[in-house]
Order: structure tokens, then C-alpha cells, then sequence
């Protein structure tokens, strides 16, 4: 799960901010573990550009509609209305890899 930067999250950003980009070998090491042992696996609020191909079929639109948001780069994604998007209190704090993707 990706994390909303709101309140203390946003107070301590230096500390605990990592581009999601970042950890996509952890996150895929660790989805694929759980997975291979039959557990229910999920990626809440996480942008479809930003995780590895493989990892799309686990991603969750999980952002509660009123706080997602979908920056201008997002307009052009063909992808946009099965991607999570971005929280709103993010938008000036995401993936340095968030791109539009083609079809």
C-alpha cells in the first residue's frame, strides 16, 4: 500500500518518503511469494506506470473517489480508468516515473 502524505506523514516526508519506483523488487519478490502459497494478494494506491507489467493483475483502485486525483500527465495515459491514481494530498509528491502509458 502506498502511503497518503497527510498530517504527521507529510510533518516527517524526509523520513519516510521512498518513490514507489524504488522498491518495485521488493514489492514484486514479496507479491509472488504470497502468491505462489495461495494467498488473496493485493497493491492498494499504487499507478499502474510505476509498477512492473506483472504486477497489474493485483493493483486495487482503492483511493476513495472524493481524495483521487489524476495529474496532467495522466491524461494522456490510455490506462487512466484502471489505474488507482494519486491521492489528492500527492499531488505535488509522487513517482518520478509516473508517465502515461500507450495501448
Amino acid at each position: 500500500m502506498q502511503m497518503e502524505t497527510i498530517n504527521l506523514a507529510r510533518e516527517n516526508i524526509e523520513d519516510l518518503w521512498i518513490d514507489p519506483y524504488d522498491y518495485n523488487e521488493q514489492l514484486e519478490e514479496a507479491v509472488f511469494y504470497l502468491w505462489r502459497r495461495g494467498m488473496n494478494v493485493s497493491i492498494y494506491n499504487a499507478q499502474l506506470c510505476v509498477l512492473p507489467k506483472n504486477l497489474w493483475q493485483f493493483a486495487r483502485k482503492s483511493i476513495s473517489s472524493w481524495k483521487d486525483i489524476y495529474v496532467e500527465e495522466c491524461s494522456k495515459c490510455a490506462h487512466r480508468t484502471d489505474c488507482g491514481g494519486l491521492f489528492e494530498s500527492s499531488a505535488d509528491l509522487y513517482s518520478r516515473h509516473l508517465k502515461a502509458l500507450e495501448s
